[in-house]
């Protein structure tokens, strides 16, 4: 790995994590780089609109050449189009929101998303990351895994993100067996409360390189609801898997 140029893609994917909510000490904090080899990164990120800084707070945000590259890679990928018009159906026909996503460490990184046209629905946003484990979408992620492998992967123990995330490795194991066995993934207001997920991992090559997750508020589910939601996401999965043949980012 080529030092230098690793330490601008960090500098980069740690602003574009935190929202706005770094300095320059922060960053060197959470970088791990010495503030005098930061301080010339980030000057040269800034001048060249990578990254903005905010006068009054001094603190760090994603610019706007980060997102024109950006709708430029959305424009050239007719893959992601295709998968994009995919989840839109799966939201038509289901209701309710609906989220293509990859790991990223011990996160899910959210790729694309479909809004619910339901005006009360879950909060989610593309580039989002939260940790897989207690999501249902993370969990069709992360299927594969052993139970030593999770320990590894989240070396600091699984922290709650609400009073019903699984915090137990071995109960987190059990589930994804039960996911090998069925295909499908389960999450009850374990990332946000209010919210039930059901997901499916997307295969490529024999091994999942994605997934496809629904999330419904609670007060909308049933397990007829259900049922009808695992049948329309098969049908997505299948399509889906063909197309990612042909994607480079899963």
């Amino acid at each position: 790995m080529h030092a230098p140029t690793y330490r601008v893609v960090n500098v980069l994917n740690t602003i574009a994590s935190s929202d706005g909510n770094f300095t320059m000490a922060d960053l060197a904090r959470k970088t791990q780089i010495p503030v005098g080899t930061l301080f010339p990164i980030v000057k040269t990120l800034v001048d060249e609109q990578f990254i903005t800084c905010d006068n009054a707070t001094g603190k760090y945000r994603i610019g706007i050449r980060l997102y024109l590259n950006g709708i430029s890679f959305l424009r050239s990928g007719d893959s992601y189009i295709a998968v994009r018009e995919q989840l839109q159906k799966l939201t038509d026909e289901t209701g309710e929101a609906s989220h293509f996503c990859k790991l990223s460490g011990g996160n899910v990184l959210y790729l694309i998303k479909i809004d619910s046209p339901q005006p009360i629905r879950m909060f989610s946003a593309i580039g989002k990351q939260l940790g897989a484990y207690g999501t249902g979408v993370g969990k069709a992620l992360l299927c594969e895994h052993s139970l030593q492998q999770l320990r590894v992967l989240y070396g600091d123990g699984l922290k709650a993100m609400t009073p019903y995330t699984i915090t137990d490795f071995k109960k987190l194991y059990q589930q994804l067996l039960e996911i090998r066995k069925t295909g499908f993934a389960f999450e009850c207001e374990e990332s946000n409360e209010g919210i039930r997920c059901i997901a499916k991992p997307v295969f490529k090559n024999g091994r999942v390189c994605a997934a496809v997750s629904v999330g419904i508020p609670v007060f909308r589910y049933t397990e007829k609801k259900a049922e009808n939601i695992k049948m329309l996401l098969s049908e997505t999965v299948k399509k889906i898997e063909k197309i990612v043949v042909s994607l480079d980012y899963v």
